[in-house]
C-alpha cells in the first residue's frame, strides 16, 4: 500500500484565492507590417546624415559604421515582418510573449499589471510575485528585470506593443477577460479607448 505525503502548510500570503476564469478564445498579437514599414522609414531617415557625412574625408569610417548599424536594424525588422507567427498571446493559462520567454507567465505568477494610459502608452509593465523563479530560465537581459524588481521595486517584465498589431487597450481588454483583478483600478473602471 502506498501512502501519500501530506503537504506542509503554506503561508497565507503565498496562496492565491481562486479566481473565475472565463473560457473565451485566445487573444493573439502578431507583427504589424505597417508599423515595421514606418520604423524602417525612420531608420532610413536616420541614415541620411551618414550618407551626407561621406563628403568629409576624416568621418568616412564613422559614417560607414553608422550605415552598417542602420542596415543591421533594418534587416532585423525585415526578418520579423517576413514571419507569420504569433508573438504575444493571452489565454486562460496566462501571458505568452515569445520575445521574452518560451513559456507562459501564468496568472498565479503575476502580482499586478501596473497602471497604464492606453491612449498614450505602448508598453505594459508587469510585477511578478516571484521574479527570480519565474524568469530563472530566460535570457540574461530578461532575467535582469527580476533583480531590478527585487532591488528597486520596478516592474520586472515590460511588454511592448509598439511593433505589434493591436495596442495596449486591446491587450488590457484581453487580460480583463481572464483576470480583471490583476489590472490597476484605473484600468478596470475606465473604458479602454483605442487611439
Amino acid at each position: 500500500m502506498v501512502r501519500a505525503s501530506y503537504a506542509k502548510s503554506v503561508p497565507r500570503d503565498l496562496v492565491e484565492r481562486a479566481q473565475p476564469i472565463r473560457q473565451a478564445g485566445r487573444t493573439s498579437f502578431m507583427w504589424s507590417l505597417a508599423k515595421i514599414r514606418n520604423a524602417c522609414l525612420i531608420l532610413l531617415g536616420a541614415a541620411m546624415p551618414a550618407v551626407a557625412g561621406f563628403a568629409v574625408s576624416f568621418m568616412i569610417w564613422l559614417c560607414l559604421a553608422w550605415l552598417v548599424g542602420v542596415a543591421i536594424l533594418i534587416h532585423c525588422l525585415s526578418r520579423r515582418a517576413s514571419t507569420d507567427t504569433v508573438v504575444l498571446s493571452i489565454d486562460q493559462r496566462g501571458i505568452l510573449d515569445h520575445r521574452l520567454m518560451p513559456r507562459h507567465i501564468e496568472w498565479h505568477e503575476i502580482e499586478a499589471i501596473c497602471p497604464v494610459d492606453p491612449n498614450r502608452n505602448h508598453i505594459v509593465d508587469i510585477k511578478l510575485r516571484w521574479p527570480k523563479i519565474t524568469l530563472a530560465e530566460t535570457r540574461w537581459p530578461v532575467r535582469i528585470g527580476g533583480y531590478c524588481q527585487l532591488g528597486y521595486g520596478v516592474p520586472s517584465v515590460t511588454i511592448s506593443m509598439l511593433l505589434l498589431e493591436g495596442n495596449v487597450s486591446e491587450m488590457l481588454d484581453a487580460v480583463a477577460q481572464y483576470r480583471p483583478d490583476l489590472l490597476h483600478q484605473t484600468n478596470r473602471r475606465a473604458p479602454l479607448i483605442a487611439p
